[in-house]
């Protein structure tokens, strides 16, 4: 599977909900998602599953870029939040229980991000949808990266202003 970390990959433990999320490529249609699961120890028994938590993920992370949420989405981080043993281990720290498996502990970990605030970080890029971390000061970052996405817009942005002229 690809290590896609240049520039804005998010911090442990995120960054697991980052690597779902990106486990595939909505331009190109690679999908990394069977071995993302076998680096985990599950199995093709769990493709459809992980399949349906990670567009869901990813739909609560374009929610985050201020794109509407589908009830959908909502639905199936509802479904995957109930199967997830968590307990409180600290106050705004949430643990996973003992009997989860790899699907279960991002979906902790996303839980976990959305109660101490880190959740509203991880978005998606405006131009591929791939998932970056907002390290900017005021949570406005846009594109997964500025020399690719950034610039791609930018220079469309550009031709369209000089062919108007």
């Amino acid at each position: 599977m690809p290590r896609y970390d240049v520039p804005k990959a998010a911090p442990e433990p995120l960054r697991q909900v980052q690597l779902l999320i990106n486990s595939c490529d909505l331009h190109s249609g690679d999908e990394w998602l069977p071995g993302w699961l076998t680096e985990r120890g599950l199995g093709e028994a769990e493709l459809e599953r992980a399949r349906e938590l990670r567009e869901a993920l990813r739909a609560l992370v374009l929610a985050n870029n201020g794109f509407p949420l589908d009830d959908g989405a909502l639905a199936a981080v509802n479904r995957a939040a109930a199967r997830v043993s968590l307990r409180v281990e600290a106050p705004g720290r949430v643990r996973l229980g003992a009997d989860g498996d790899a699907l279960d502990q991002v979906v902790a970990v996303a839980l976990g991000a959305m109660l101490d605030g880190s959740w509203g970080r991880l978005k998606a890029c405006r131009n591929c949808n791939w998932s970056f971390h907002d390290y900017s000061p005021n949570r406005s970052a846009t594109w997964c990266s500025m020399q690719i996405c950034g610039n791609r817009t930018k220079t469309r942005a550009y031709r369209r202003r000089r062919t108007a002229v």
